[in-house]
């Protein structure tokens, strides 16, 4: 690996007597964040390394997208806020699978026709989620 993005994906609901309110973000964490030097030497590596990281966190931001999706369309939920907090849990352990999928599938980057295949499929599930982005 020349680089790791450090993220991860924080959500809260809670019940105002019976208004369910909610937030999820996907957070970039720097301090958890790392690259090589000789990435940044050469700029065909840096510019390759900086699309793979970068789709690593467009994919958090998918599983953000599909948690926020999940939570807006909840029946009732301050009725049992456990098995809300039990979905949104499920959802969330989905995603680290995903991240080590797509690590596996593209050799961490090096497999450009897979990442390239990535990069447009994340691109498009960040677009059939739009309506479900931050505020």
């Amino acid at each position: 690996e020349g680089a790791l993005t450090g993220y991860s994906l924080l959500y809260g609901v809670r019940c105002v007597k019976t208004t369910f309110e909610f937030e999820v973000e996907a957070v970039f964490m720097p301090r958890r964040s790392w690259v090589k030097p000789v990435v940044l030497g050469d700029p065909a590596e840096r510019e390759r390394t900086l699309r793979h990281e970068q789709t690593h966190f467009d994919l958090t931001e998918v599983y953000a997208r599909r948690l926020r999706k999940h939570l807006h369309g909840l029946y009732d939920p301050c009725t049992d806020i456990n098995h809300v907090q039990d979905g949104a849990e499920r959802l969330i352990q989905l995603e680290p699978d995903a991240q080590r999928q797509y690590d596996d599938d593209t050799r961490h980057g090096l497999d450009r026709t897979r990442q390239r295949a990535w990069d447009e499929d994340v691109k498009g599930w960040l677009v059939d989620l739009e309506g479900y982005g931050s505020k």
